[in-house]
């Protein structure tokens, strides 16, 4: 009986102690200490309305705002986590040439004086009536990520249905297989069958507005738009007829197309945001001038700057959030 009795007092000694006092001397400690950070470090408006969090970042995809990096979680808390693409990944770099395709720029210092690369992209793809099929067959990693998406599943999935040949050549290939292949599997055959009937061109998801004036996206033969300049922008760069071009391409912050390990870092480096002030710069100024909004947008960057330790370790960076709610506040009135 004494046995149970003092085992009784142990427990709920530490159940007091473990999960009463101690979880309530943090949360003390924390309120009266650092009560933002206690709080989840929340962003509010002048108004009051929680916009997000300093700690965790979040997508922004409109010209007008700074990009935070990539995230392997999708940018959800819930779902932390890095992707563990190595150097060395195929994912890895199809997912940095896809980012860069429809953003990258040559020097300012050379002879096309910071052009965009994305036309010259268009244009290369165009030249060639099969480049779409060759694409396919060099990149069928990327190929076969881009056949998942719904509108082009289903498209590949009526093509296969309309052109017999899709789905014959996918069987001689894999005589083994008793399933019915999926839309991503027929990836190569589909392109070999499409260039054939669509020469130089690409199918991309197009969106307009249908009858009841809803948005709708349908695939289409292109020639040119974003698809093209981020699906073959690496293509384009492998190709020797462009050496000298991909040369004087503008060098890119390596945080812009590589993710952090918990794929949440909120923080982007000052080069990363300058590298992208042109768009910015030339979304927020409109029709204005861009020259003037790049230089209010410079000094916005420069108050919200800073570096670890006080400046003694590491490169400048910015909370991307906070600069992007500096910028609206910056340019409500234009």
């Amino acid at each position: 009986m004494k046995a149970l009795r003092a085992n009784t007092l142990l427990f709920a000694a530490s159940v007091g102690v473990c999960c009463v006092l101690y979880p309530l001397a943090l949360w003390a400690f924390g309120q009266v200490l650092f009560p933002t950070k206690a709080n989840g470090s929340l962003v509010t408006k002048a108004d009051g309305t929680v916009v997000g969090s300093r700690q965790v970042a979040q997508a922004f995809t409109k010209d007008e705002y700074f990009w935070p990096r990539p995230s392997a979680a999708g940018y959800n808390a819930a779902a932390a986590g890095g992707s563990n693409w190595g150097a060395a990944s195929p994912k890895l770099r199809d997912r940095a040439a896809q980012l860069l395709g429809p953003l990258a720029r040559y020097t300012t210092a050379g002879p096309r004086k910071g052009a965009p690369v994305g036309p010259d992209v268009e244009a290369w793809f165009a030249a060639v009536p099969d480049r779409a099929a060759a694409w396919a067959a060099g990149y069928p990693t990327s190929a076969a990520a881009w056949a998942k998406g719904e509108e082009v599943a289903a498209f590949i999935q009526t093509w296969a249905e309309e052109h017999p040949e899709v789905p014959a050549a996918w069987k001689a290939a894999n005589p083994d297989k008793a399933d019915e292949p999926k839309p991503d599997e027929l990836v190569g055959p589909f392109f070999d069958s499409f260039v054939k009937t669509h020469p130089g061109t690409f199918p991309g998801v197009v969106e307009g507005k249908a009858a009841d004036g809803k948005v709708e996206k349908t695939v289409r033969p292109v020639t040119e738009g974003t698809t093209i300049q981020a699906l073959f922008f690496d293509m384009w760069l492998q190709d020797p007829a462009n050496r000298a071009r991909a040369a004087d391409i503008e060098r890119v912050p390596a945080d812009f197309v590589t993710a952090s390990g918990a794929g949440l870092d909120p923080h982007i480096t000052l080069r990363n945001a300058r590298w992208q002030l042109p768009r910015v710069a030339a979304a927020r100024a409109g029709s204005g001038d861009a020259a003037a909004a790049r230089q209010r947008i410079e000094a916005v960057l420069t108050r919200a700057a800073s570096a670890p330790l006080g400046g003694l370790a590491g490169e400048p960076f910015v909370n991307v959030l906070e600069v992007n709610l500096a910028l609206d506040a910056e340019f409500a009135g234009r």
